[in-house]
């Protein structure tokens, strides 16, 4: 029997993109896929770009909305109606390729439910076609779902959330999306589902388009709400990683996360930046570790971590690269 994929979109004041997405969605050439969308309260007119898609392919779509509670609970809520043996997570305003999900599948044929599929995601501006692709090691199979996130933390990298297929039972094992998080909501979900997973496997072929974020996105994320919820999502990291594996490896790779929140932070929120060397000092990981490229590196160890910031602060910016 082919199983079903339950693709869950939660959806907020995303009229401008919205469609693009759902076609991106209804164009996949696996057959049985089923379409979740939880509107969280829109007031741009998205609900009614929705009734609309939902009034044409009822067989296809189902249709939740709800008061505005945020994408965490939007998304759990998704999850909870989805009826899939498979789940792919997507953004309102991001895309997928056509044959994303359906080679996804059949890579995971065969395999048990604790082996998840990646792709490459490629960042984009208004049209897909002009897209760019980030020079990240994270594109390829991983002995295990850990080790994927040693490779996050230890190299700055990332993977956008909709490159994962992943079953229905492993999401179950990992639990629901922390609905008390305001930002990194995905990131720490997929450390727990990334926790629990004995393998990764990476499609080639398949991409997921991610829409480059709006200027007030990027400034709602600058604030101090943010930047704490940010922080608690690196302790959940650290709470529920250190159950999988409790070592020295695990240790590191978390100290390059709290310190990759200071270089981000600094020198905004001297009392957030307190609580991160706090738990850096808990780590009690002696080792001198170095993050972000080679020049501030270079500086980390010629002046140490904290003075490299000041010199960073105070040097003339250097020209934007693509996608930074």
């Amino acid at each position: 029997m082919v199983p079903i994929v339950s693709i869950i979109i939660p959806v907020y004041n995303k009229a401008s993109y919205i469609r693009e997405t759902l076609q991106s969605a209804l164009g996949q050439a696996y057959p049985n896929t089923e379409i979740i969308l939880v509107d969280d309260g829109s007031s741009d007119g998205s609900f009614e770009i929705l009734q609309e898609y939902f009034e044409k392919y009822p067989e296809k779509i189902l249709l939740i909305d709800q008061e505005n509670q945020g994408v965490s609970a939007a998304t759990n809520n998704g999850i909870q109606a989805a009826k899939g043996e498979y789940i792919q997570f997507l953004d309102a305003d991001d895309l997928l390729s056509p044959y994303k999900i359906a080679n996804q599948i059949k890579l995971l044929e065969g395999q048990p439910e604790s082996v998840l599929a990646t792709c490459e995601w490629r960042m984009f501006k208004n049209d897909p076609k002009q897209s760019y692709s980030i020079p990240y090691g994270v594109f390829q199979d991983f002995g295990s779902g850990l080790d994927l996130l040693l490779r996050f933390w230890n190299n700055q990298e990332m993977m956008q959330p909709a490159v994962y297929l992943t079953h229905r039972k492993l999401i179950d094992k990992a639990g629901p999306w922390d609905e008390t998080l305001t930002i990194n909501q995905d990131g720490e979900f997929f450390a727990r589902v990334l926790g629990n997973a004995d393998k990764v496997c990476y499609e080639p072929i398949g991409k997921v388009f991610y829409r480059t974020p709006g200027e007030t996105n990027v400034s709602q994320q600058k604030s101090e709400k943010a930047t704490k919820s940010l922080l608690d999502s690196y302790r959940c990291y650290e709470r529920e990683l250190l159950k999988f594996e409790d070592s020295e490896r695990v240790r590191i790779a978390l100290k390059k996360v709290y310190q990759k929140f200071i270089y981000d932070v600094f020198p905004h929120y001297p009392h957030l930046i307190k609580e991160a060397e706090a738990c850096i000092k808990k780590l009690g990981i002696s080792q001198k570790t170095y993050i972000m490229g080679p020049k501030f590196q270079k500086l980390s160890r010629i002046f140490g971590f904290k003075n490299a910031l000041r010199i960073k602060r105070w040097l003339p910016p250097r020209s934007p690269l693509r996608g930074k």
